[in-house]
């Protein structure tokens, strides 16, 4: 019974790193798509996302010990 309880509450955790700001370890429930991390964490939608260093869909699942990198977006003038 104790295992079933477990896998219910299993958890994902990912480095966060936004740039200038923060490095974080965000720990969320299994599974946890890119998506749902920015969600939870506030981004405003002016930045640049990789996991691992590739850029994905805000759908793609994250595995534990990914690396979510944000990056704000910079315009020139």
């Amino acid at each position: 019974m104790a295992t079933k309880l477990l896998e219910k509450e299993r958890t994902v955790a990912v480095k966060v790193v936004m740039m200038g700001k923060t490095i974080t370890t965000y720990f969320g429930k299994d599974p946890l798509s890119l998506g749902d991390l920015l969600a939870e964490i506030g981004t405003n939608g002016k930045t640049e996302v990789r996991v691992n260093g590739l850029t994905v869909e805000k759908t793609h699942r994250l595995a534990p010990g990914d690396m979510v990198l944000i990056v704000p977006k910079i315009r020139g003038g």
